[in-house]
């Protein structure tokens, strides 16, 4: 049976924001960044997929976080594979302080791109690299929530350039989540601590594209929505503060 695999990440200077504590969109970061080990290790990481065209994309996640690491601070990471379907993976996440306490979770759900067509591919196509790699463990919170439209007015718009786009060629997981913090009052993430973020992507922003960004709020959470020049819906996002 497969075990959950296990890596150990600290907090790095660059990691940080001006509360010496993580930011929000490198937490993800280092959570996106296990996968992707774990991905290549296990023989279906973007360097197998790249020699079809292929690619994996981030569909959904969402991660919670009880507290946000301090500068320097060591964590272990734990991943695993809960299962796939035909149109869609899912990779869990815990992370545990020095002293093994949980203090994060995380479910991702993924899809596979075929970049010549930019449309999705049957997961089935890696039922044999699968094999051996679901691990038994149910996912340690609530799948990634559907978020509704935001109906609130544009505050923000981004032209997507150079440093916001990543190896897939369109605009990395990381830059959504700061373009959204960069809207928000600066007692926001000065004083936040317990935390859960979902996000949704419907479509691709690639570079050149011109994106607006509306934000209300709901249900005592901040929700944000990215839209191209065609006004399409690319990206939802919900921050609860807990």
């Amino acid at each position: 049976m497969a075990e959950k695999s296990v890596f150990q990440y600290s907090v790095e200077p660059e990691s940080v924001d001006f509360t010496s504590r993580a930011s929000i969109s490198s937490m993800f970061n280092m959570v996106l960044h296990a996968a992707g080990r774990d991905a290549h290790r296990r023989g279906f990481g973007i360097d197998v997929l790249a020699e079809k065209n292929y690619g994996w994309v981030l569909s959904r996640m969402c991660l919670e976080l009880d507290y946000i690491p301090a500068e320097y601070e060591e964590f272990t990471l734990y991943t695993w594979i809960g299962g796939y379907n035909r149109l869609a993976s899912t990779r869990n996440f815990i992370l545990a302080d020095k002293d093994g306490r949980e203090f994060g979770r995380a479910v991702s759900q993924w899809c596979m791109l075929d970049f010549d067509t930019r449309m999705p591919v049957d997961m089935n196509t890696l039922a044999k690299v699968h094999e051996g790699t679901i691990v038994d463990a149910p996912s340690p919170c609530d799948a990634p929530k559907r978020i509704a439209a935001v109906a609130g007015d544009k505050i923000a718009e981004h032209r997507v350039a150079y440093s916001h786009i990543d190896f897939n060629r369109h605009m990395n997981t990381m830059r959504y989540i700061d373009f959204a913090f960069d809207t928000l009052p600066i007692e926001v993430p000065e004083k936040l601590s317990a935390m859960r973020m979902d996000l949704n992507f419907m479509k691709e922003a690639l570079y050149g594209d011109t994106l607006s960004l509306a934000r209300a709020d709901v249900d005592g959470a901040y929700c944000f929505e990215f839209r191209n020049s065609a006004d399409e819906p690319l990206c939802r996002m919900a921050l609860e503060i807990r």
